[in-house]
């Protein structure tokens, strides 16, 4: 955690709006090489219904990376992130609640067999900007 005793820290108080806002879902995709572009394609869309769902209360951004392995080679498997921020831990449960059983097996079911999910969610400790004050959030 950063010091809050630094200069340019603000630390934020627990139940801050602020500290609401530092929750990222995190989706990490190891899918067969022989369907990246469909599942790719897919899975732009799926991410823009889930941004979307209910009038975007639930997240405010999504974002899809290709992951990089350094010295490992997995030939057959193409893997992808997706990253969710989601509007507040709370709301990260409405998405699991309302729409995330139902959006995950509509993904199984196209996809089955062809690609592994691991999921987690994250907490951001601090944020540093280049030239910019930097986060702490205060536990």
């Amino acid at each position: 955690m950063a010091d809050p005793q630094s200069s340019n820290v603000k630390v934020i108080q627990p139940h801050d709006p602020a500290v609401d806002r530092r929750v990222i879902y995190e989706c990490n995709f190891s899918v067969d090489q022989s369907v990246v572009p469909e599942f790719a394609a897919y899975l732009r869309q799926h991410m823009r219904e889930i941004v979307e769902l209910d009038g975007g209360k639930l997240f405010d951004r999504a974002t899809l990376c290709i992951a990089e392995h350094e010295g490992q080679h997995d030939g057959d498997r193409y893997h992808l992130c997706a990253r969710y921020r989601a509007r507040s831990r709370f709301r990260l449960q409405e998405y699991f609640d309302k729409a995330g059983d139902r959006l995950r097996r509509d993904m199984l079911e196209k996809w089955a067999g062809r690609f592994e999910v691991q999921r987690r969610i994250l907490v951001i400790d601090s944020v540093i900007e280049a030239g910019g004050e930097s986060m702490a959030i205060e536990a």
